[in-house]
């Protein structure tokens, strides 16, 4: 039942009629695309090679390896990443496998985020939605990592932790700006600005 759902879920996401932006442009010349993007830049840094996809928090003083910043996982980067992956361990790079994740994340609009604080509970209660135009949008899912000392412990910035969004792709308008905006119990809010159209 799961590789019927898959598969139609692939069908699907490969027969959508072209928009603007290039985050819904996904057919076999593109998939072939990211592959050879993935493993040509296979011996790049994780950091140098996610770039491209990266924004970071619109109120940052300094842009370094500290600022918070958030990364939109377009399908794209989905294959690079896994060709990537794959190159690097001396693995064959399939057609088959780019096609399962394509299947996996039909539909999904996933932002990873990167968020620092004082103490180990400054991430309690995080919540994230998305503003686009007049509306807000919140995630089906999300992947809340536990907040773990920085390599600067005890100076600032003291803790970090990793999250990933996922929201419903269809419920926004792929060619226009959105800003993730992140809040904590503490009411603290992060703000991250991506210009989907802009994102391969």
């Amino acid at each position: 039942m799961k590789l019927v759902a898959a598969i139609f879920s692939l069908f699907f996401l490969l027969s959508m009629p072209l928009a603007a932006s290039a985050i819904a442009l996904v057919n076999r010349d593109v998939i072939l695309e990211a592959q050879e993007y993935g493993i040509k830049r296979k011996q790049l840094p994780l950091t140098e090679f996610l770039h491209p996809w990266i924004v970071y928090e619109e109120q940052a003083a300094i842009l370094n390896e500290t600022t918070e910043r958030a990364y939109l996982y377009t399908p794209f980067l989905l294959l690079a990443n896994d060709a990537r992956d794959k190159a690097r361990s001396k693995k064959t790079v399939q057609l088959a496998d780019s096609e399962k994740i394509l299947a996996d994340y039909a539909g999904c609009l996933v932002f990873s985020i990167t968020i620092n604080g004082s103490t180990e509970n400054f991430s309690n209660g995080i919540q994230a939605t998305i503003k686009q135009d007049k509306k807000t949008l919140k995630p089906y899912h999300a992947v809340i990592n536990s907040p773990v000392k920085t390599p600067w412990f005890p100076d600032e910035p003291k803790f970090t932790t990793h999250t990933y969004f996922y929201f419903n792709n269809r419920e926004v308008q792929l060619n226009k700006p959105v800003t993730v905006v992140l809040t904590t119990k503490d009411k603290k809010e992060r703000r991250f600005y991506f210009d989907l159209s802009n994102f391969k």
